[in-house]
C-alpha cells in the first residue's frame, strides 16, 4: 500500500495514485441529518434520506428528498412519515428504504408509502441493495445483530449471519454477488446470492460506511469524513472532510459521469465531486 501525497490545485485535490476529485457543487444546509444519497438512472434524479434526529429514534421526523443531478432541490419532503431512514434502493417503480427495524416501500410516482416490512430482531438497519430478481437486501450494523436481511415474496428474513462479517454496513449488488463492507474492521466480502458462498475480497484501512463498486474499484466512505478508493490491494484517500466538521455517510454515485455524492450528516448538506484520472 502506498500513501497518497496531497497537493492543492485550485478547486481540485490531486493525489499520487493517479486520481483527482473536483468539487462540482454543494447544497445549502436544508437537510436534517442526511444519511444516504441514491442516484436513480431511470428517473435521472437523486434521492436523499434525512434521519431528522437520532438514528434510532422512532419519532416520525425522517423524510426523503428528491433532487436534480445538478444539486437543485426538486422536493425537500418528497416522502414523509419515516422514523430514521438510511440506505435506499430502487426497483420497478418503488424506492426501498431502511428504517431502524423495518424496510419501507415507497411509490416512486407519488412518494406515498406503500408498505412496511418488519425485520425480526433488527436493531440498526442500514444500507439497502436489490438484485436482478428484485430481492432486497438490508444490512443490520448493530454489533449485537450483525446480519444481512433479505426481502423476498413479501417477507423479511435473515439471509446472512457469519461471524467473520462484523457490523455489516455498506452493501452493493453486481453480477450475482452482494458486496458487503464492515463498519467494524474495514473488510469487504463478496457473497453469491444464489449459493451463499462468501469470501473476503479486500480490506480497507478504514471502517466502511458507504460502498460503491465501479468496474474493479471500490469507492468507500467511513462516516468520519473520509472518502477513498481501493483497487488491486492499493488504497488512495480522496477526501477528508472531518476538519470542516462534515461527515461522509452512505455515498451515492453517478457512474457514467464519475460523480461521487456525499451526504455530510451533521453538516446537513449534499456535496458532489467529479472523479478524474490524470
Amino acid at each position: 500500500m502506498r500513501k497518497a501525497a496531497f497537493f492543492l490545485l485550485t478547486a481540485s485535490l490531486v493525489f499520487a495514485l493517479g486520481f483527482k476529485v473536483e468539487k462540482l457543487w454543494e447544497t445549502s444546509a436544508v437537510f436534517s441529518v442526511p444519511e444516504s444519497v441514491l442516484y436513480d438512472p431511470e428517473g435521472g434524479v437523486l434521492y436523499v434520506s434525512s434521519i431528522g434526529g437520532s438514528p434510532t429514534a422512532k419519532d416520525g421526523n425522517g423524510f426523503i428528498s428528491k433532487m436534480g443531478r445538478d444539486g437543485k432541490i426538486l422536493s425537500l419532503r418528497w416522502a414523509t412519515g419515516l422514523d430514521a431512514p438510511k440506505g435506499m434502493a430502487v426497483y420497478r417503480g418503488s424506492l426501498y428504504v431502511s428504517d431502524i427495524d423495518k424496510l419501507v416501500q415507497i411509490d416512486l410516482s407519488t412518494g406515498r408509502i406503500l408498505r412496511k416490512y418488519p425485520a425480526p430482531g433488527a436493531r440498526f438497519l442500514n444500507d439497502v441493495a436489490v438484485d436482478s430478481e428484485g430481492r432486497v437486501y438490508v444490512s443490520d450494523s448493530s454489533p449485537k445483530n450483525s446480519v444481512i436481511y433479505k426481502l423476498e415474496k413479501g417477507r423479511m428474513e435473515v439471509w446472512l449471519k457469519n461471524p467473520a462479517v462484523k457490523s455489516p454496513n455498506g452493501i452493493f449488488y453486481r453480477d450475482g454477488k452482494l458486496y458487503i463492507g464492515s463498519f467494524s474492521d474495514g473488510r469487504i466480502f463478496a457473497c453469491h446470492v444464489e449459493t451463499g458462498k462468501i469470501r473476503q475480497v479486500a480490506r480497507a484501512p478504514m471502517v466502511i460506511d458507504g460502498l460503491i463498486l465501479d468496474d474493479s474499484m471500490f469507492i468507500l466512505s467511513d462516516w468520519q469524513g473520509r472518502v477513498g478508493i481501493l483497487q488491486d490491494g492499493r488504497f488512495q484517500l480522496l477526501l477528508d472532510l472531518s476538519a470542516g466538521k462534515a461527515n461522509a455517510a452512505d455515498l451515492g454515485f453517478i457512474p457514467g459521469e464519475k460523480i461521487i455524492l456525499i451526504p455530510t450528516f451533521f453538516a446537513n448538506t449534499v456535496a458532489a465531486y467529479k472523479l478524474n484520472e490524470f
